[in-house]
């Protein structure tokens, strides 16, 4: 399986949904253009040992911990987009990235 781009300089929702929509795709061995970004991530099929890959590799993409339970959230790949690129601005502004 081929490595996702590192993160861009600016986190933005679009970049994490973008992120997430290939990673899945990866997974599921499947177009990226096939994960909606509407969907609910525990909607699309993905089993436990790939959920905790795909948030592995989120971390390491972002560059910072998120905890498993980030893929677990009740929330589509557009929601979960915004609240990790809030969350991404919230701890670089902290200074804690």
């Amino acid at each position: 399986m081929t490595q996702p781009p590192p993160a861009p300089a600016e986190i933005t929702a679009e970049s994490v949904r973008d992120w997430l929509a290939a990673s899945i795709a990866a997974r599921l061995g499947v177009p990226a253009g096939q994960v909606r970004a509407d969907r609910y991530v525990d909607e699309l099929n993905l089993d436990s040992v790939d959920a905790v890959l795909v948030a592995r590799d989120l971390e390491a993409w972002l560059g910072e911990e998120l905890g498993r339970e980030v893929l677990r959230r009740r929330a589509t790949l557009e929601e979960l987009g915004a609240y990790l690129a809030r969350r991404h601005a919230l701890a670089a502004h902290r200074g804690g990235l």
